[in-house]
């Protein structure tokens, strides 16, 4: 069984992306913009890595509030390596110590996602990291959770997505994995998607209850 998590907005925080001006409120809405561009590359048929989405994010960003246009710079490279979630450590050990393998699917890539994690202090808690590029389409696109779990060796049940991300949590559940969403951020589920299968404020508390659920079953 494997806990496979999303990276950007669920395990680090998009808040450092409007640290260099000062506003760390915008970070999550340039993390939206950039996601938004990147699918709409997936629906027309194009594929540009996601670093060049948020780069676009963050000059749009900062054209829309009249920021210096120098500090595009400074925040793109933030964005290789936001910082973590304060609980993000501790609740992929409690996941490990219960006994769940634990990959990471990200829309950034695998490379730039090891670089992500590895930043962050995450990277060796992780059996895989996986990530867009292989199949060049960003989620959720039911191709890149097939992949997934194609290159674990396990069937979609066999799998949990856990991201704070609605579309995320919609597109996993497609595909046929199971699901937990992280209410940070979004807060509150709008009633046209998927509903997650675990749900909680934070990782801690979707540690607490996917460990738990492990013990269960063993």
């Amino acid at each position: 069984m494997f806990i496979v998590f999303d990276v950007n907005g669920t395990l680090t925080d998009p808040s450092a992306l409007g640290e260099p001006w000062g506003r760390p409120d915008l970070g999550p809405g340039i993390l939206r913009d950039a996601i938004g561009t990147a699918m709409i590359d997936t629906i027309l048929g194009r594929f540009r890595p996601l670093s060049e989405h948020v780069r676009g994010a963050l000059e749009t960003t900062a054209g829309r509030h009249g920021l210096d246009p120098a500090g595009v710079e400074a925040a793109v490279e933030r964005a290789s390596h936001l910082p973590p979630w304060p609980d993000a450590s501790d609740a992929l050990d409690v996941l490990r110590d219960a006994g769940w393998r634990i990959a990471a699917l990200t829309n950034s890539g695998s490379v730039a996602g090891r670089a992500t994690l590895e930043a962050a202090g995450l990277a060796d808690r992780f059996d895989a990291i996986l990530g867009v590029e292989e199949v060049r389409a960003f989620k959720p696109d039911p191709r890149v959770y097939r992949y997934a779990v194609d290159r674990l060796g396990i069937a979609p049940d066999e799998a949990v997505l856990v991201a704070a991300h609605a579309f995320d949590v919609d597109g996993a559940a497609d595909a046929g994995l199971g699901t937990a969403w992280v209410a940070r951020g979004e807060t509150v589920l709008g009633p046209m998607g998927a509903a997650p299968d675990h749900r909680a404020d934070d990782l801690a508390g979707i540690a607490e209850v996917l460990a738990g659920r492990l013990r269960a079953a063993g």
